[in-house]
């Protein structure tokens, strides 16, 4: 009986202990939990870290590695246009020297010798008498044209004069102020002026009678064509 009974008080305490217990971690549950927020924080803290820190490092290396091959492509093609450059001066003196030397060769050859020379003279006297002679013949040319364009404007103003001067020709009975019984005729334009007054006063006559006629005729036409209006 004794064993029962202390089977039982050692239940018994044992549940007084675990609703101890009980009761501490309720009281503690909120300090562990941000202990174990605190614990987690720093781990992943931790581990973020550690990756930031080895893609960093990998981005160095690369950054590196790249830096230099640039660089170095840099470098190399700085050295090619300083090379290119060299080459192009060196071979443009070259290039000018042999210029220089094949000049002076030709000009002492074709242009220093006395028979070129007298050659290219007699060369260009002959082309000279010859612009000459075009420039001679395109001044006759323009002389002439100028002359005949003065002639043409001489007559024609001749002729307006002469249209309002026939009764200065001579008749039948009376002579002309310009047919003289004594001394030289006048003559204009290989003519005597007498008859270019007649030849002036016949053609403007003729001119004024056609005119006439064509008056009359239109004039006879429209008065045949009103007596012959039928009636209303």
């Amino acid at each position: 009986m004794q064993y029962q009974q202390d089977i039982v008080n050692h239940y018994h305490s044992i549940i007084e202990l675990y609703y101890k217990e009980a009761e501490l971690s309720d009281e503690n549950k909120r300090i562990e939990n941000q202990a174990a927020t605190k614990i987690q924080q720093w781990y992943r803290m931790h581990v973020k870290r550690i990756k930031y820190l080895k893609i960093r490092y990998n981005t160095i290396y690369i950054q590196k590695f790249a830096k230099g091959y640039l660089a170095r492509m840099l470098m190399k093609r700085n050295s090619d246009n300083r090379f290119n450059e060299r080459n192009l001066k060196y071979f443009s003196y070259q290039a000018t020297q042999i210029q220089r030397y094949f000049r002076g060769f030709h000009y002492r050859k074709y242009y220093l010798n006395w028979a070129t020379r007298k050659e290219y003279l007699s060369f260009l006297k002959r082309k000279n008498e010859t612009f000459l002679e075009e420039l001679k013949k395109v001044e006759k040319e323009e002389a002439q044209q100028l002359r005949i364009r003065q002639e043409q404007l001489a007559r024609t103003e001749f002729e307006s004069l002469a249209r309002n001067l026939h009764h200065l020709s001579s008749t039948k009975s009376i002579s002309g102020i310009y047919s003289r019984p004594f001394g030289n005729r006048d003559i204009v334009f290989d003519m005597d002026v007498e008859s270019h007054l007649k030849i002036v006063f016949h053609s403007n006559y003729e001119w004024e009678k056609s005119q006439q006629m064509s008056r009359y005729t239109r004039t006879k036409k429209l008065s045949m064509q009103t007596k012959l209006k039928p009636l209303k």
